[in-house]
């Protein structure tokens, strides 16, 4: 029958979620310890699990779609878990659809958390490079400490730090 069809792609959709989970959190002390190596290999295989994900995503839609049209509710051709937990008349993939739908569900909060996270590692880890970078462009004539606001060179503005002008 399709719905156990469905629920199979539904079961392997919350395995690779489970695994991009892992790899979301791996990425996190490779960031905070700048292994590049390291991250480049995650990110790699995360984009190999973001297409696995998306081609179940596919064929979950694609088989809701054949389900909601063999019941005869072609509007739910889209197919989402809850409005299928509502149609489907088998307590037993009923009771599957409905844990399902909880496990996804977190998985896919989990792990917006944890992708959040590591975001924010990555801004600040920009941030820090141009201040960085700030720090070695700036004049070393300048002078660290306290000027007058109305003595000469008050406020000039340091040079950019490409020469556009060529």
């Amino acid at each position: 029958m399709i719905v156990e069809t469905i629920i199979a792609t539904l079961e392997q959709q919350a395995e690779v979620y489970k695994q991009l989970l892992v790899l979301a959190k791996e990425k996190t002390p490779y960031l905070v310890h700048n292994q590049v190596e390291q991250l480049n290999a995650a990110m790699q295989k995360e984009r190999k699990l973001l297409k696995t994900a998306e081609e179940l995503e596919q064929q979950r839609m694609r088989l809701s779609g054949q389900y909601f049209t063999g019941v005869g509710m072609l509007r739910y051709k889209g197919g989402k878990i809850s409005e299928m937990i509502r149609t489907v008349t088998s307590p037993h993939d009923k009771k599957r659809l409905i844990d399902l739908h909880t496990i996804l569900s977190e998985s896919l909060d989990e792990l917006k958390k944890v992708s959040e996270f590591n975001q924010q590692l990555i801004e600040q880890s920009l941030k820090f490079i141009n201040y960085s970078i700030d720090l070695m462009v700036e004049d070393p004539n300048s002078d660290i400490t306290y000027q007058h606001p109305l003595s000469p060179g008050y406020g000039n503005a340091r040079a950019g730090l490409f020469n556009t002008r060529g």
